[in-house]
């Protein structure tokens, strides 16, 4: 054998001795092989559930949020970023001081005894009078699932109340049981009727109507091609930073825009004063094939029309003949979800004898004891972990090469195709010690420096700039002057997303923008400590 051939065979052999000794560590892991004993060391006491089961549009998150509002204190645990947004400003209008966390940014308020988080972001080891988990169908979700299992399995809260369609009843129970809390099931009903026209749309829009696509391009197409009708149209889409999302649905909610075009977005529980859903399609690219809408997808965002309060019936339609299969979607029963997902412990992953990816895979092929937990889609975490060992990570003492430093970077909140050079490059600052990619850096001036940016690139650097505060906050490399630069940048960008996206109505909405960023005594809001949306 050649010493190539030798090399090789030496190189297979670590690779399974590295493969056995991370089965071994799950095997010996009560987070990996016991997820429901291990959760349960995170509570303290008994806890009671609340389960608000029903579709869309019958009040299961208003009264859930109504009850954590009765209580003084406590989290709203939401599936998208726009929805902890839009519910943080929910509390924050009623009075409550909240604090608003996403993966993405923080807006912190004085005395804050409320908090409004995506759900990655809830802290299990802090105690909550109560606590509200939104969308819990959710929990079977391949990527994101676990998010809402280590939820259910594992927050310390007297009292939670948890939101979910029918679907979902049978396999968050099951959680509950295993955890020995009790709980008691609140039905609720659809508020106004839902009904599929018979024809397809045949011209013009009306007010209150809501197109629904599934590409921002084709968003964006349809709402000009409806306003060179005359007819004023407002978008919504998930790339479309916050205060533009909201300056959005206030012209819609306000009749100045008549017409809502909107990605499904829309489906997820954001409140927007809709008469009529009309699908341009009913199949979607979910990141991997072109796929027919699923039946709880139907519901979710058809269910979004028919608003109580402004309207006493809901419809739905399609513009492209698809009226009969939406009508069999929406009326056709759905089987229970079987399995709930389950999280990577990152506590397991600290162990720095085997290289992270390793870790990672062999958790991910590890059986499950329990017939209704599978694991969650590991594919962005390991494609990281991979392209950053490569590079030296996790194989040292110093902070680029730490496991500790590996671990965070493997599970920042990026899309495995198109943030890793933007991973890539901000840990090539870290090795380095100098940060060209953070405010200060020479990369970000060169990046952060103009206003003649048109709309993609706009939403590109809105959410490259999320990904380095996520980075910078994650790793402790945030200051207060470096979050003052991040804070600056954002309101800038998102500004010029808002021109683009509104008009001539822009310069009034950013007058409205300006405001939210004054405190209760009107001083500046980033001088105090929040930062407003």
């Amino acid at each position: 054998m050649g010493k190539s051939g030798k090399l090789i065979k030496a190189r297979k052999a670590a690779q399974k001795a590295q493969q056995s000794t991370a089965r071994d560590l799950i095997a010996v892991s009560q987070a990996a092989s016991d997820p429901i004993n291990h959760y349960a060391g995170f509570r303290h006491g008994r806890r009671h559930f609340v389960l608000h089961v029903g579709p869309t549009n019958s009040g299961k998150t208003h009264d859930a949020l109504q009850a954590l509002m009765d209580f003084g204190s406590g989290i709203y645990l939401a599936p998208l970023r726009l929805l902890a947004l839009e519910t943080g400003e929910r509390l924050r209008s009623a009075g409550f001081a909240c604090d608003i966390i996403t993966g993405e940014e923080r807006s912190l308020e004085r005395g804050a005894r409320y908090s409004s988080r995506t759900i990655e972001m809830v802290d299990l080891d802090h105690p909550y009078a109560c606590a509200v988990i939104d969308e819990a169908q959710m929990v079977a979700d391949s990527k994101r699932g676990g998010a809402w299992t280590r939820a259910i399995l594992g927050i310390d809260a007297a009292e939670v109340h948890v939101c979910m369609a029918p679907e979902a009843v049978d396999i968050v129970t099951t959680l509950i049981a295993l955890c020995g809390d009790d709980m008691h099931i609140v039905r609720h009903e659809r508020m106004t009727p839902l009904s599929v026209e018979p024809e397809p749309l045949d011209g013009d829009c009306k007010p209150g109507d809501a197109l629904i696509a599934f590409d921002r391009q084709d968003v964006l197409v349809r709402a000009a091609n409806i306003e060179e009708r005359g007819i004023p149209t407002a978008v919504v889409y998930g790339a479309l930073p916050w205060p533009a999302r909201r300056a959005e649905a206030e012209r819609f909610a306000s009749g100045e825009a008549k017409v809502l075009v909107a990605t499904d977005a829309v489906g997820m529980g954001l409140n927007l004063p809709i008469r009529r859903v009309v699908f341009t399609s009913v199949s979607k690219y979910d990141g991997r094939r072109e796929r027919m809408l699923t039946a709880l997808e139907v519901r979710q965002i058809a269910g979004r029309a028919g608003r109580l309060g402004l309207f006493d019936h809901g419809y739905v339609t399609s513009t492209c003949d698809e009226n009969d299969w939406l009508r069999n979607r929406i009326e056709a029963g759905t089987p229970s979800i079987a399995s709930a997902r389950l999280p990577f412990p990152r506590e397991l992953g600290k162990d720095a004898d085997v290289p992270l990816s390793v870790v990672l895979k062999a958790w991910s092929k590890a059986p499950l004891r329990f017939d209704m937990l599978c694991r969650v889609d590991m594919t962005r975490p390991i494609t990281i972990a991979s392209m950053l060992e490569r590079q030296g990570a996790g194989t040292g003492k110093g902070r680029a090469s730490s496991r500790d430093t590996l671990l965070k970077m493997a599970f920042l909140p990026v899309d495995e195709t198109r943030d890793l050079d933007e991973v890539s490059g901000l840990y090539q600052g870290l090795k380095r010690k100098r940060h060209p990619m953070l405010p200060g850096g020479e990369i970000w001036e060169r990046q952060y420096d103009r206003e003649d940016h048109d709309l993609m690139r706009l939403e590109r650097m809105v959410r490259t700039l999320g990904i380095r505060f996520a980075f910078a906050r994650t790793l402790g490399l945030m200051d207060e002057s470096m979050e003052t630069a991040f804070i600056e940048e954002r309101i800038r960008l998102e500004r010029q997303v808002i021109v683009k996206v509104t008009g001539p109505k822009a310069p009034l909405i950013e007058d409205r923008l300006t405001t939210d960023f004054l405190d209760a005594e009107g001083n500046d809001g980033r001088a105090t400590g929040v930062w407003r949306f």
